[in-house]
């Protein structure tokens, strides 16, 4: 009978940090399990289907999995890991959830590694991971949003610009 009381505890803890920060951490832990034995991203990409959760929760969990605790050099360890983001955004609609999962890890990261989001957001432009419809909807969206007054978007101004004047330069051409 002693366990039935521990079980309503922690019943009555998960409802109190809400289901989707239970859901979170189980989910963090789950891909950096996988990846501390070894998931290549090839693999990555089928063990992130068989996750139970959103896309946008499996999202927000790897980029915590592969990024947590980095400050200074962010925008160096996703170039590095820019293969297991790769492998994530092959399906329809997942450049837009991992623009929102940058967008959410920035909220919660190191201010250092928040400094650093329009130099991430170059590192996956420059090689395909990320089009820049999908940057400037969202930029344009966050801008117009809930939480317009977030340092994320100061901070991705500057890519942002760099996005338009080179495209008004090939228009010209």
């Amino acid at each position: 009978m002693p366990s039935t009381g521990i079980r309503c505890q922690a019943e009555t803890k998960s409802h109190e940090n809400g289901a989707d920060n239970n859901t979170h951490e189980r989910l963090v832990n789950e891909i950096k399990q996988s990846l501390q034995k070894g998931t290549s991203a090839a693999r990555l990409k089928s063990y992130l289907g068989t996750l139970s959760g959103t896309p946008q929760e499996v999202m927000d969990a790897l980029l915590e999995a592969l990024f947590e605790g980095v400050g200074k050099g962010f925008s160096k360890v996703v170039s590095k890991k820019k293969n297991y983001l790769a492998a994530a955004t092959q399906t329809e609609g997942s450049q837009t959830v991992l623009l929102q999962a940058i967008e959410s890890f920035s909220g919660k990261a190191n201010p250092d590694a928040a400094k650093e989001v329009a130099l991430v957001l170059k590192s996956l432009y420059d090689v395909d991971i990320l089009e820049e419809e999908y940057i400037m909807k969202w930029y344009q969206q966050g801008l117009a949003g809930n939480n317009k007054s977030s340092p994320i978007w100061k901070n991705s101004k500057p890519f942002i610009e760099w996005l338009q004047s080179a495209e008004s330069e090939s228009e010209q051409e």
